[in-house]
Parts: C-alpha cells; sequence; structure tokens
C-alpha cells in the first residue's frame, strides 16, 4: 500500500504544476550550519554542509558527556545555532515577488537576507513567511542566513512536557515567485485560500472559496477570482467567478460562491474522495497568479445518542497518538519517514490520529487526506501557562497560524486546545482558553474543540465542547480501574467522553512468565507482557462502551525523552506499540490490529519470551478470524474461539525440554492464515535481567513532566 501513499502525493504535485503559474522551489540543499551563535556576520568557511530538513538534537549529536555544558541543562543541546545558505536569484525574476517560507523552526527564527532581518518567528511548529523581494539582488548571489534557537523561552509553550524541544530548521523551506499581483501567502504562512463547505445535501454542496488577494503592482487592479472544482480525474465538474477590484499596495480578501452538484463526500477510510479546487486569478487575458488546495465534502460532529458522527453517521474512532519523533532522525523526519509511520498506522486498523502535543507536518496531513485518517490537531499549551500577555499573544498567534494553514485539510475533525495542564503548579488558565475558544469558534465553525485533561474536577474542564481524558489504569494507577475511570469523567462533563491518553510501557527485550505483576513505571523493568495485558484489559472495558466517543493510545512509537530513564533504554518513552526506529512492532500493535482491521491477520503473542523456564504456559493468539487452531510440536492442541477483544487462548500448554515449534492457522471465508515461533525451554536459564537498576531522575521543571 505504501506506493499508492507515494502516487496520491505525486498525483497532486503535478496537477498543481500544471495549473500554477508560480513557482514554489523546495531548498534541501546548500546549506551550511554551526551549532553555536555565530552571529549574522560570522564567516561560514568553517560552517558544516547540511540538506533541510535538519536538527541538531540527534540521537548521536546529543550522545557523549557535556557535564557543566549550560546549553545541555535539561540533558540535549538547547540553545542558538545558525544557518546560512546562498540564493542565487536569476535578473529575470525582475519585476516578480520573491518569497521565503519554512514550514517549521524550532523555537524562535530571526531570518536575515543580505544582512537586513526580515523577522523573528516565535514557535516551533507552525510555518512563517517573509518577501523577500525588496532586499534582494536580481542576477546575483544573495544570503540566507537563519538563527534558530531552541532555548526555554518564558512566553512561548510548550513551557514543559513529557518530549523534547528539537531545535532547528526541522521541516522543508519553500522559495515561491509570483507575480505582482498574487494569492497572499503572508497570511500567517498559510495558502492564502479558505474552503469551506456551507451546506450539504445528497443534490448540492455550498462551497465558499476566500482568497486573500494581494496587490504588489503600482495600480489597481480589476480582476475576477475564478475557483474550479475537478474530481480525481482532473474533470472540472463546478466553477465559482467572483469579481473585484484590488487597490495598489493592499489586500482584498475576496468570497467566491461554487454550488457542486451530486458531492462525492470524503468518508474517511471507507472512501477518502477528494476534489481538487484551483483558484485563480484573472487579470485581463493573463492569469496572475493560481493555486490548488484539497476539497474533501464532508461533515463532523459528536451526539449522545450516537457518538463520533462522520456525514452524519456513526463512526468509529479508533485512535493513536503521535509524536514528530522518528528513530535517529529526531524531529527532522522524511517524507520516507512519514510515508512508513502512515503505513503502519493503516495496517493497524486505525481510523484517527491525534498529533501530539503541537501541530505537525504538513506532508502528513497530506497523507491523512489521501488515505483517510482523521486527525486531532492541537496548540502546544502542555502542563502549564504564564500569567503575562506575551504568554497569552503567543498562544493566540500559534493557535490561528495551526488554523490557518491547516484549515483545507479534510482529514482535520478536531481542534485540542490544551493537554495536561497543572500537572505543574500553574497559573489559572481559565481566562486563556476561554479566549482561545472563542479564537477557534471566529475562525471554524465546522470541526469539534477538544481538550486532554488529566485532573479531575478542574473548573476549565469543561471549556471545550468534548473534554477528554488522560487516564492511566495499571501504570500510573492501580490495574482495573478503566471502568471507574470512564464513569467518572461522564459524570464530571455531563457528556459523552474519549480518551485522549491511555496505555502502558514496554521493553521488546524484557518479559514475564506466569502471573504478571503490575512494574514501577519509574523502574528499570517494563516487560512486554504487562503492556498487552493492560490494553487487553483497557479495550475489553472500552470497546462499544455506549458513554465513550472514542479512544486513543499513548502512544503509537516510541520516542525521545531526555529526562526518562525506565525500562532500561534511557531517554525514551516506551509506551509505543511500536519502535522508536520504526523495526519492531510490540505485541500490543497485533492486539489492536486483530481489534480494529478488517485484513485477515493472525499473531502469537510474546514470541519474544525465549528461552523459557517454565514448562506450562498459556498461549494468546490474536486473530480478526473465526477460529485458530493451535499446534504445539506437531500436537493438535485444537481450535479456539475469540473472547470480546479477539484474543484466543489456550490455558496450561506442556512444553518439552529444548526447542518447541508452536504453529498456528486461521480460518474465515477469506481463507486460511498462519504464524509460527519457536520456544526454548531451559529451566536454568536466568530470567530476564530487569537492566542497570538506574535510578530515575524525577524531571525538571522544564521540558519534561507528563505521562
Amino acid at each position: 500500500m505504501l506506493p499508492r501513499l507515494l502516487i496520491a502525493i505525486a498525483l497532486l504535485t503535478m496537477a498543481s504544476a500544471q495549473a500554477a503559474t508560480r513557482q514554489d522551489t523546495l531548498l534541501p540543499d546548500g546549506w551550511k550550519f554551526i551549532q553555536s551563535d555565530a552571529g549574522p556576520t560570522a564567516s561560514t568557511n568553517t560552517w558544516q554542509p547540511i540538506t533541510v530538513p535538519h536538527t541538531w538534537n540527534t540521537v548521536a549529536a546529543d550522545s557523549g558527556d557535556h557535564k557543566g555544558d549550560p546549553n545541555f541543562k535539561y540533558g540535549y543541546f538547547r540553545g542558538a545555532c545558525w544557518y546560512a545558505r546562498s540564493l542565487d536569484i536569476p535578473a529575470d525574476w525582475k519585476g516578480k515577488r520573491v518569497f521565503i517560507r519554512f514550514e517549521a523552526a524550532s523555537l524562535v527564527a530571526r531570518t536575515y537576507i543580505n544582512g537586513q532581518l526580515l523577522g523573528e518567528h516565535r514557535g516551533g511548529f507552525t510555518a512563517f513567511c517573509y518577501e523577500l523581494t525588496p532586499f534582494l539582488h536580481f542576477g546575483g548571489a544573495n544570503e540566507l542566513r537563519v538563527q534558530v534557537d531552541n532555548s526555554h523561552q518564558d512566553d512561548i509553550p510548550p513551557l514543559s512536557g513529557d518530549f523534547n524541544i528539537d531545535g532547528g530548521i526541522y521541516r522543508p523551506v519553500h522559495l515561491i515567485v509570483t507575480d505582482p499581483l498574487c494569492i497572499s501567502p503572508l497570511d500567517m504562512a498559510s495558502p492564502g485560500v479558505f474552503i469551506t463547505t456551507k451546506s450539504l445535501t445528497d443534490s448540492t454542496a455550498k462551497i465558499q472559496v476566500e482568497t486573500i488577494v494581494n496587490n504588489g503592482s503600482p495600480s489597481a487592479a480589476d480582476l475576477q477570482v475564478k475557483a474550479d472544482i475537478a474530481d480525481p480525474s482532473g474533470k472540472i465538474v463546478a466553477s465559482g467567478v467572483q469579481p473585484v477590484t484590488v487597490a495598489s499596495g493592499t489586500i482584498g480578501d475576496v468570497f467566491a460562491s461554487v454550488d457542486l452538484p451530486s458531492p462525492h463526500l470524503w468518508n474517511a477510510r471507507k472512501d477518502p474522495y477528494l476534489y481538487t479546487v484551483t483558484v485563480s486569478l484573472l487579470h485581463g487575458n493573463d492569469t496572475s497568479d493560481s493555486i490548488q488546495q484539497p476539497l474533501g465534502v464532508r461533515t463532523v460532529a459528536i451526539t449522545e445518542d450516537k457518538g463520533f458522527l462522520l456525514n452524519g453517521q456513526p463512526y468509529p474512532i479508533y485512535g493513536v497518538n503521535k509524536h514528530q519523533d522518528w528513530g535517529d532522525h529526531g524531529w527532522a523526519e522524511t517524507t520516507a519517514n512519514y510515508d512508513e509511520d502512515a503505513q503502519l498506522i493503516l495496517d493497524m486498523g486505525t481510523t484517527a490520529i491525534r498529533l501530539a502535543h503541537y501541530p505537525q507536518s504538513e506532508y502528513f496531513h497530506d497523507l491523512c487526506d489521501h488515505n483517510g485518517l482523521l486527525l486531532w490537531n492541537e496548540v502546544s499549551l502542555v502542563n502549564e501557562i504564564r500569567d503575562t500577555p506575551a504568554f497569552s499573544a503567543n498562544a493566540e498567534q500559534q493557535l490561528r497560524e495551526l488554523i490557518l494553514q491547516r484549515y483545507n485539510h479534510p482529514s482535520v475533525a478536531f481542534w485540542g486546545l490544551f493537554n495536561e495542564l497543572n500537572l505543574v503548579k500553574t497559573a489559572p488558565p481559565d481566562a486563556l482558553l476561554a479566549h482561545l475558544k472563542t479564537v477557534v469558534q471566529g475562525i471554524d465553525q465546522t470541526r469539534i474543540i477538544v481538550c486532554a485533561i488529566a485532573k479531575a474536577n478542574k473548573s476549565y474542564n469543561t471549556v471545550a465542547d468534548h473534554p477528554c481524558f488522560n487516564r492511566y489504569p495499571g501504570w500510573y494507577n492501580p490495574f482495573g480501574q478503566m471502568d471507574s475511570w470512564i464513569r467518572a469523567g461522564v459524570k464530571e462533563v455531563g457528556k459523552r467522553i474519549a480518551l485522549s491518553e491511555y496505555g502502558a510501557g514496554s521493553n521488546i527485550a524484557q518479559h514475564e512468565e506466569g502471573p504478571l505483576v503490575q512494574p514501577n513505571p519509574k523502574g528499570p523493568y517494563h516487560p512486554e507482557e504487562w503492556q498487552t495485558h493492560v490494553h487487553e484489559a483497557d479495550w475489553t472495558v472500552m470497546k462499544d462502551n455506549p458513554v465513550l466517543w472514542g479512544g486513543f493510545i499513548w502512544v503509537m512509537f516510541d520516542f525521545q525523552v531526555a529526562s526518562r530513564n525506565e525500562g532500561s533504554q534511557p531517554h525514551i518513552n516506551d509506551k509505543g506499540l511500536v519502535t522508536q526506529d520504526r523495526r519492531t512492532k510490540k505485541d500490543s500493535y497485533y492486539f489492536y490490529q486483530a481489534n480494529w482491521s478488517d485484513k485477515p491477520m493472525v499473531y502469537i503473542a510474546s514470541k519474544r519470551m525465549t528461552p523459557r523456564r517454565l514448562s506450562t504456559t498459556d498461549v494468546e493468539v490474536f486473530s480478526n478470524c473465526d477460529s485458530v487452531a493451535l499446534t504445539v510440536n506437531g500436537k493438535s492442541l485444537g481450535a479456539m474461539q475469540p473472547d470480546k477483544v479477539r484474543v484466543f487462548r489456550w490455558p496450561n500448554v506442556a512444553l518439552q525440554s529444548g526447542p518447541n515449534q508452536i504453529e498456528v492457522v486461521a480460518s474465515s471465508s477469506s481463507g486460511k492464515f498462519t504464524d509460527s515461533c519457536q520456544w526454548v525451554l531451559d529451566p536454568a536459564a536466568a530470567p530476564t535481567p530487569p537492566g542497570p537498576g538506574t535510578a530515575y531522575k524525577a524531571p525538571k521543571p522544564s521540558p519534561a513532566a507528563t505521562p
């Protein structure tokens, strides 16, 4: 299926290139970097050649002994670094407009062209854009420099959280060239086009296309803003035109209305049908500018009687949480990394992703649009706030940028206001959150406002339209409390809820035979079997629960946290269903695949638990098939039927000394499917060691503290 992901994005890119009059060029190469605050005029002769996306917080870069280095206060480098690149601007671009757009740089970025400061962007997760035109040397070289600083900033959320704040220009950079009259890329670095389904019936969808027109020409312009809607084959199926006059040096906000007949709905994974909207500025006989944006015609809602509704019909929210952290790449993920992540998520049967705890990649949004994955986008208010005008202004800025930059993606169903406030003592957030909610409502009334609550009975827990809860029975709380947690949450907010986080940690090299004992979450021993046990119990309570509208597993992939030292895996949050390097799917991954995916599968749990010391064992198998038969050392132990959560169990299975061949055959209407493994019985084998026994170090107030 991976080629389908790539093809979908390639088709969109080709269509855009054919329709557009603007040039939009990525700048991955030709960069130089220095990991020090060198300054805007320092020689770059000794700087390191790098490609963008780039971060200086890879595992290798942060390894080693940095005792006494103030930039490593939090266990990884946080400070100011510099990037430089030469831009060769052709002489024939004179008369054009040239812009530079960064998809993100963390945490504060100051951008210079030919020594001229263009501006400072404060916030590590959203795009920013500047016009270069007045400062360029046409027909020659121009120097672009960017100071990027990921130091803690008291006015920029997140102030703390259970994740690293990597530094760098870690998403792509675009050079954009347009005519003087253009669709503005300067409206908070949004596309400058905002598409809204104003009404929807079986016969017609009324589509509003708002366009921000920027007239950089020396005179007023009489033009037409044309919006064409094309189906996936490229056939134009609806159009709308709006005439407008835009004065020289001004920006016009133009609204065009398009009636789309017999709309084909975007129906998530069932049918992620996408139209393409081409917006063109027609000036006389010329097309001054043109861009394309996706359109998925759909509605989302949550009701008390039916739960989450997509296009008016119940739709399951089988969700996972995802950080933007990938093995040795850190935050500087490649398109291949995103493709692999999407494929793993899709293969598990997932229907929704919470992008925790900040805005994430444009490319990943495109993948979700094309493959029907619903998204929860979240502003980066985590753990704590500051009661200052500067902090409130930055939180609002990041929220506005998030919404405007992701507005046209049909995959986005939820806007998240905060995550786990008050885990660190903080100023009362009520007024700020109430204001941010009005900001969301003022921009977008088509999506659902949510939040992720850690502490019950806080005055601000009901600020969102649909509050959700982070709960960890069997990990940070006693095992078996999921049902009582859910009932308490529903009682507190007075409506259906979702679980925005739940789960447990595991190390795939650690295993436990016999009766399971809840491990210390801060300790060195996190057996894989306990994680599976917790998820089996949680999903048993959550499945078909009439007071839940969804759930989001914490977390899809293990990820870096410099302050953690547990499960014998330093600097890792190990609650992922897949290891940080994406090489190993944990048993819990297959448990959910059996429950969520329609593609027939079968998997033997605890494959990695070998050698074994106990001569009898329970065998667990996960499958979405009707029945599974077990054979041990060539002897049939019969077929079993699944329990409520698709687990097949054979208790007290005897093993022989030495190798044991375990085989299963799953049967369904689609055919037969098999899995096998070998377990070695060695009573003298040492038990799984609990690791080096290093003491757990409590997180510092910033940047890490939440589950």
